[in-house]
């Protein structure tokens, strides 16, 4: 028997950690869920009119600008991945918020494979655990090995994320994701933003 070895070429990293003040944070966010449910009681909603890849209900990309309590859990995180920045020494100066939005998935609901295109993406998993839907990477190639186990094929083309109400999860935004359909009476409510890294620079005299 020929001993074949195996090396990892190229891996895909992403990070997570639990959110501080949770409980609140989902509280929060719970609360604006119910006032975009409630338009006719509030006269505000804010979900978008063009189609996307989550089908499922979600307010505006914009909703830091909506909402003050989201630029607030904006900032929350952005101090944490600063942190992280420092920790791992990794070369990001300064981060921005590009856009950020809530997501609510009912009953057959889901997200389509895509990506976000941007330097760094999040998700926070505001409401996860009573539902059987879950967030997927996968790979990119087209062209994957599949291997036969127990009656069942096992694709090594992507992988299955399994979380705790209060995880955030950092990814590249270019990173391949979706979301199995929520085939349960539960709402799964999650919160998404992406990040641009800026490199500000004084200008030289030339």
């Amino acid at each position: 028997m020929i001993d074949i070895q195996k090396t990892n070429i190229f891996t895909d990293d992403c990070y997570s950690f639990t959110l501080p003040n949770h409980e609140e944070w989902s509280k929060n966010i719970k609360t604006i869920v119910t006032i975009e449910e409630n338009k006719d009681i509030h006269h505000h909603i804010t979900t978008p009119e063009h189609e996307c890849n989550v089908k499922a209900n979600r307010t505006a990309w914009d909703s830091h600008f909506r909402y003050p309590i989201v630029n607030s859990l904006n900032e929350e995180i952005v101090n944490i991945i600063y942190q992280f920045i420092e920790e791992e020494n990794f070369d990001a100066p300064k981060i921005k918020v590009e856009d950020c939005w809530i997501n609510w998935y009912k009953k057959n609901d889901h997200a389509e494979p895509h990506d976000h295109g941007k330097h760094l993406s999040i998700v926070y998993f505001v409401d996860v655990e009573e539902t059987d839907a879950q967030f997927m990477f996968f790979k990119r190639n087209k062209y994957s090995l599949v291997k036969k186990e127990k009656n069942k094929m096992i694709f090594n083309d992507r992988k299955m994320l399994t979380v705790k109400n209060g995880t955030v999860v950092m990814f590249s935004g270019d990173m391949l994701h979706s979301v199995t359909p929520n085939t349960t009476d539960a709402t799964r409510i999650t919160y998404a933003a992406n990040f641009i890294v800026e490199y500000t620079e004084q200008r030289k005299n030339y």
